[in-house]
């Protein structure tokens, strides 16, 4: 009961005296959303990038011929060989490799523009595995294919006026005079995948047309024709083994923490061959992915301590300042049988309840900090969750760091003469 009412009184001083209570909490709520913002979206960020990291691009890396460069900019199906032994000679492991290039655009009948088209692709085999496509039927196109047969992604059915499409089935393309045999379709993907980009940005967000697009132009990143890319209506054929033709882009799978390095790799290798290529891939997701957010940690905790250490010297100033303002009730206690460990578990309850609070509040603006900077973000992907261990200790080393913080008050409080607190004027 004794405890129930020291709690009662400990809150109604914090609802009496708000702007007190506003400073003694500064510090422990800046300190635990400081510890808690960043890591709530890093942890969310990089378990989008485990899940999701093959549908939003995260292990994957576009090379397409530069169309701003007077250089020679033809890509090759030989190149596909010889990118391969660069790229696993810097102890990176290949997931995928294709190359594509796009024959046809279909429009839709009746349609008046090119929304809705169905695109025509040539493409060596498992050129869908390497864009990051599924498969929800069949299989990828093979070496052993030939030009009759095709893979197709899932939206290629609804342009034909059919329900869906099965392997073994054949189609006819309005225009193109050859049957093709499907082997296998793909799954459809999500509206985020159809919306994001080879650097990984989505490119219906706000944020992405009003400062994304104009910082790459600015940082030099070409612009380059790619729209068949994000939609679910194209058709792969296998390339002809005796075609000259170049290839208008490749696509290169490898693990979402080495995208980075293998993309200098891949620019290096087109550079030694004298070839303006342009090398697109995320810009966030595989560094978020790396180890350099690791070191991020050290400054972050060097960050929560030192808020935690302002707040506790004013937490302690302010309770030294409040055992002086409060010393006739100490001494009203006292005269009413109060001991003095009795004293200072009144003032170190009050301390607990005060560190509590601001932990509390801390949580709830860092996970607020966290979903505004995750919504900001024209990254797709990019997102927050809430980092249960992280706040856990944050709060921990809150209440720790309050309870030391009231000691010293709490001491004095329990020390006090009561005689001298009647006295006092």
């Amino acid at each position: 009961m004794r405890m129930r009412s020291v709690l009662a009184v400990a809150l109604r001083r914090l609802r009496q005296r708000p702007v007190r209570t506003f400073l003694l909490l500064q510090g422990t709520v800046w300190g635990v959303a400081v510890a808690i913002f960043p890591s709530a979206v890093l942890q969310g960020t990089r378990e989008a990038a485990r899940t999701q990291g093959a549908e939003l691009g995260a292990d994957r890396i576009s090379v397409a011929a530069d169309p701003t460069s007077a250089r020679r900019t033809d890509l090759h199906p030989d190149d596909l060989a010889r990118l391969r032994e660069d790229v696993e000679a810097a102890n990176t492991s290949v997931r995928a490799l294709a190359g594509v290039r796009l024959v046809r655009t279909i429009p839709k009948p009746g349609a008046d523009d090119a929304r809705g088209a169905l695109h025509l692709l040539e493409s060596t085999p498992a050129a869908g595995h390497a864009r990051g496509l599924s498969l929800a039927a069949g299989r990828w196109l093979q070496p052993r294919d030939g030009p009759g047969q095709c893979l197709v992604e899932a939206g290629v059915a609804r342009f034909l006026g059919r329900n869906s499409l099965e392997p073994g089935e054949r189609i006819r393309l309005p225009g193109w005079e050859e049957e093709l045999e499907v082997v296998g379709v793909t799954k459809a993907r999500s509206e985020a995948a159809l919306r994001t980009n080879d650097l990984g940005f989505d490119l219906e967000h706000p944020m992405y047309s009003s400062f994304g697009a104009p910082l790459l132009l600015a940082m030099g990143i070409p612009l380059v024709s790619d729209g068949w890319k994000r939609t679910d209506r194209c058709v792969y054929v296998p390339l002809p083994p005796a075609s000259e033709a170049p290839l208008e882009w490749i696509f290169l799978r490898v693990k979402t923490s080495q995208v980075s390095a293998a993309a200098g790799v891949v620019r290096e290798a087109f550079a030694r061959r004298d070839k303006a290529a342009v090398t697109l891939y995320p810009l966030v997701l595989p560094v978020i992915m790396g180890t350099q957010f690791d070191r991020f940690q050290a400054v972050q905790l060097a960050m929560f301590l030192a808020c935690l250490f302002m707040g506790a010297v004013v937490m302690m100033n302010l309770g030294l300042l409040n055992v002086l303002t409060r010393s006739r009730e100490i001494a009203i206690r006292r005269t009413e049988g109060a001991t003095q460990p009795d004293i200072a578990r009144q003032f170190l309850i009050e301390g607990l309840v005060l560190a509590a609070v601001g932990a509390l509040l801390g949580c709830v603006l860092g996970m607020g900090l966290a979903a505004l900077r995750a919504a900001l973000e024209p990254v797709a992907g990019f997102t927050w969750s809430f980092p249960w261990l992280h706040a856990g200790l944050a709060v921990l080393v809150a209440l720790l760091v309050g309870l030391l913080a009231s000691w010293i008050p709490a001491r004095k409080a329990a020390l006090q003469d009561p005689v001298q607190g009647l006295t006092d004027d």
